[in-house]
């Protein structure tokens, strides 16, 4: 192979890797979800607020349905179940229930960790 087909696979090579790697970026601004890496990834856990609505409840399983807004860098609003980590925060609460709640997203999974009635 000449040294001109050398570097012009080269060239080509380089300017593939800059679309690719512009293509991974929006805005301007890196894409990336989180900031942690390596093992600390793994652990991360993050705490977030929302509203919503009560639809239904099982203290014995320890489960709550919501029907909840935006969770702001979680996840859009929609109606699901949540576990809940403590089946006592579900004292109170009652389907229809108005709530601000807090919900924590770990290696555990998603879970509401407090329930505050509106």
């Amino acid at each position: 192979m000449s040294r001109t087909t050398s570097f012009l696979g080269l060239f080509l090579l380089s300017i593939s890797l800059i679309f690719i790697i512009s293509c991974n970026k929006q805005g301007g601004k890196d894409t990336t979800v989180s900031k942690v890496s390596g093992p600390g990834a793994a652990t991360q856990t993050t705490i977030h607020h929302a509203t919503g609505t009560v639809t239904a409840l099982d203290s014995k399983a320890s489960t709550i349905e919501i029907d909840h807004g935006d969770i702001e860098g979680l996840m859009p609003a929609m109606q699901m179940d949540f576990s809940v980590k403590n089946a006592a925060v579900l004292n109170g609460i009652a389907v229809g229930d108005r709530i601000e709640f807090e919900v924590t997203n770990s290696v555990g999974g998603i879970q509401v960790t407090a329930i505050k009635k509106l």
